[in-house]
């Protein structure tokens, strides 16, 4: 199956000489499940464009975004740094290797550019989660972790918060993600030398650090991720937050505020879902940004990358199910119902044209006549143009609702992971 991008269509109904008048306020659905840091927040909204309490997600407004490619993939340079392209501008060898053996066969200079089941994710990615992946709220990531290893001949490797770090530990890894810290923080810290040997294997050896937050709604629980970050310069503006910010209505809240479209981890994305985040700091290169907090920043340290996430909801099983089967924004919600009403109207309109002229008149050829139920039926039609031109004001504003999960991932381990190795092109049509 392939993942399904959904986009809500303004309505275009065709009530010929019907006209328009209130709009329609979507009762919102219960959306069942955790939030991100603990607990969902509260809010109320109004009208099409409003949060809806308990219900479904909030849209946030578009950040600047030059909207997504044709083919999201730039592609890579063949080792002689000739472009060796197909029609899709990607490498013609690249991904073409079979065996995770340590060794370049095809020659293009990347080692290991396996992907037999053309996924995009290399077969021979070598990648940790450290800490837990699910968050207090008890959400679910079975997506995430049955996607992660379905498409790898290489384990996930696990490290406990607890696990001391040490470079043996990190030698034979590409990629460390660092998830819930909250049983590092309710026991010993990081010593020095721990946190000495991740910046070693980052910035001497390639490695590709990925830190989330918002697990919890105890700010304290992010603290062991900050102490990892500090020789990165990048860290989490978690003090005084409590559960973290950015967390009214309903989970999750869907952000367009992609700042830097053109880097390498967000090729092809327009939006992300987040709830309950913590605010990334540093000096590394803002990727999202909503309102004043940036929600994630990327940085090159020596021979290795470092990204920041500011939540943790892109391993959740909500954002992760097809489009179709999430929750409706109170946009989509009020189209909806003006859906309904519409054709509700239209069923009204036509049954009054089989009702009888006013005194018993005839029809004139071609022509009307005046009916009893005619001003309920004008009525019933002012409301839908109405609703539907709401609607269309709306959907307008919603132009990013696309969440592509998976390739946000794929991008991300890709450029996480050393550019010698593992490189595979992420494919147009992601297999979900």
């Amino acid at each position: 199956m392939f993942v399904t991008i959904f986009r809500w269509p303004s309505s275009g109904r065709g009530r010929a000489g019907l006209a328009s008048v209130s709009a329609v306020v979507a009762t919102a659905a219960a959306f069942a499940g955790g939030c991100s840091a603990g607990g969902a927040g509260g809010g109320s909204g109004v009208g099409l464009q409003g949060s809806s309490a308990g219900g479904a997600p909030v849209l946030l407004p578009n950040g600047s975004s030059n909207g997504t490619p044709t083919n999201p993939d730039q592609g890579f340079l063949i080792g002689d740094g000739s472009p060796a392209v197909d029609s899709n501008g990607n490498p013609v060898n690249i991904g073409s290797e079979v065996a995770c053996d340590g060794v370049d066969e095809n020659g293009n200079g990347v080692i290991d550019d396996v992907d037999k089941g053309k996924d995009g994710l290399c077969d021979c990615l070598r990648i940790a989660f450290l800490g837990d992946f699910a968050s207090d709220a008890g959400n679910r990531t079975g997506a995430f972790e049955t996607w992660l290893e379905d498409r790898s001949d290489v384990p996930v490797t696990h490290i406990g918060a607890r696990d001391t770090l040490t470079p043996e530990l990190l030698r034979d890894l590409q990629v460390v993600v660092v998830g819930n810290m909250a049983q590092r923080a309710n026991s010993q810290p990081y010593s020095a030398a721990e946190i000495e040997a991740l910046r070693q294997w980052v910035e001497v050896e390639a490695g590709g650090l990925m830190t989330l937050a918002g697990y919890t709604a105890r700010e304290a629980d992010v603290a062991p991720t900050v102490a990892l970050l500090g020789p990165t310069g990048l860290s989490y503006d978690y003090m005084g937050r409590g559960p973290g910010v950015l967390g009214t209505g309903a989970p999750p809240m869907l952000t367009g505020g992609i700042v830097a479209p053109d880097h390498p981890t967000l090729a092809g994305i327009t939006s992300m879902g987040i709830y309950n985040a913590y605010p990334v700091i540093g000096d590394g290169q803002v990727l999202i940004r909503e309102g004043n907090f940036n929600l994630a920043m990327a940085k090159t340290l020596g021979l290795g990358n470092v990204f920041a996430f500011s939540d943790e909801w892109v391993t959740q099983d909500a954002l992760w199910s097809p489009m179709l089967d999430r929750p409706l924004t109170p946009c989509q919600q009020g189209c909806r119902q003006c859906d309904m009403q519409c054709a509700s109207c239209d069923q009204q309109c036509a049954a009054c044209q089989a009702q009888p002229c006013q005194g018993g008149q005839q029809v004139p050829d071609g022509g009307t006549c005046a009916r009893g139920c005619d001003q309920a039926c004008q009525s019933c039609s002012q409301q839908c143009d109405t609703c539907e031109q709401t609607c269309s004001t709306c959907s307008a504003l919603e132009p990013s609702n696309e969440l592509d999960i998976p390739r946000f991932w794929l991008n991300t381990l890709r450029w996480l992971t050393p550019a010698n190795e593992c490189q595979v092109p992420v494919p147009i049509e992601i297999p979900y």
